[in-house]
């Protein structure tokens, strides 16, 4: 039967932390909890090259096969790709898309909009919904956009701000004040909740900084976070075609203060460059724990072209029963400029600096790479490393 059209949105930067199916404490992201509601949401999606744009090519790739995912769609319509990154824009011809719309900047916006239409992610959106009204069928319509990478355009006020804090109760008569006057007016400068700088933010956090910076800098991420799950609403509900499956995935992270750094692939590389978002649409409810690599989304697309059927009916590999499965043998290498090797198992992520310092995490327990016991396990050390130059199966025991 007739697969179901496929939308997917794909986009350099987006980090799980920033939504809520991925348990956020700070940010909403309503309509793509929705999505992730009824869908199948990977909590260990690793990027296996931290430059967004080959992480790109290597989720579109064409595998060494008879049937790739590209045949199986274009069976029942285009396989179109609509995007904002040059980079991508200059490799079409490297791409498995019948067409290609590409969108340009616009030079004379020097801050945030105004409206959600005029953000880059908003006219990404609308060049989807006018391709859309064409007569031409299409099968595949993949959106991808560099915009939380390159222009953090998005309207302030959909960022989402604490609630007002009361007033502070007048100090008692009985208590003495201490200190002269100059130092109780002495305050620590206040930080906007916000910052309206379009650029996203390249920085090292020093070492005593402001208390606030961190909290207003991931405000200001939320905002451009907010903005995309209110245009994924618009899209699928402006959309003609008739219930489509959608993707959302990453290309590639970004770090939140997390290892000292805020900024898109700043500093050495660590979990937040490479543990990425990816939700598909009515495959579940279902969170799979286990290790994948992102090299595999060729997969995905085209065990959905396989098994999706107009009906919202097939037989899937990703199950109920996979959940419990075992990955303690798999292992994801990430390529990097920035460091001279990194790879993550089921238990473990290892990287080498270029410093050649050594950092070892437990893992999925040390999320954000808090504690590095590389000095504690160097039997652990040891076998990643032989392991990356003969690869091999893992088994490797876990912290006692």
């Amino acid at each position: 039967m007739k697969p179901r059209p496929l939308v997917i949105l794909s986009l350099e930067g987006l980090t799980p932390s920033a939504l809520g199916c991925y348990g956020s404490s700070w940010n909403q992201t309503p309509a793509i909890d929705a999505i992730a509601s009824t869908g199948c949401v990977w909590d260990r999606w690793l990027a296996t090259d931290d430059q967004p744009t080959n992480m790109f090519l290597r989720m579109t790739e064409i595998p060494d096969q008879t049937s790739s995912w590209r045949d199986k769609w274009q069976a029942t319509g285009s396989v179109e790709l609509i995007t904002d990154v040059e980079d991508v824009s200059k490799r079409f011809e490297q791409l498995p898309f019948d067409q290609m719309h590409t969108l340009h900047d616009r030079e004379e916006e020097n801050g945030p909009s105004d409206d959600i239409v005029d953000t880059q992610l908003g006219r990404l959106v609308a060049a989807a919904i006018e391709r859309d009204a064409e007569e031409n069928d299409w099968s595949v319509l993949w959106l991808h956009s560099d915009f939380l990478t390159r222009r953090w355009d998005a309207p302030r006020y959909l960022a989402l701000l604490d609630e007002v804090d009361q007033e502070p109760l007048e100090p008692s008569e009985d208590v003495e004040l201490l200190g002269t006057d100059e130092e109780v007016t002495e305050r620590i400068e206040n930080l906007p909740p916000y910052f309206d700088d379009l650029a996203p933010p390249s920085l090292q956090i020093p070492t005593e900084p402001h208390p606030d910076l961190v909290t207003s800098w991931m405000r200001t991420y939320g905002c451009q976070i907010r903005l995309l799950d209110v245009l994924i609403e618009i899209l699928l509900t402006s959309l003609s075609v008739d219930d489509p499956r959608v993707v959302i995935v990453g290309t590639s992270g970004f770090q939140l203060g997390q290892n000292g750094w805020i900024g898109h692939r700043q500093g050495p590389l660590r979990s937040a460059d490479i543990r990425l978002p990816l939700i598909v649409s009515d495959l579940g409810p279902l969170h799979l724990p286990q290790l994948r690599a992102g090299d595999t989304f060729p997969m995905i697309l085209n065990e959905i072209a396989t098994h999706c059927s107009t009906e919202g009916k097939g037989s899937f590999q990703w199950s109920p029963e996979q959940w419990c499965q075992s990955d303690e043998n798999a292992s994801v290498t990430t390529k990097s400029d920035r460091i001279l090797r990194a790879v993550t198992t089921a238990d473990w992520f290892y990287v080498q600096d270029s410093d050649d310092s050594e950092h070892l995490y437990l893992k999925p327990d040390d999320i954000d790479d808090f504690n590095n016991v590389a000095r504690l396990r160097p039997d652990v050390v040891e076998q990643l490393v032989e392991t990356q130059k003969n690869p091999v199966d893992l088994e490797i025991d876990g912290v006692t």
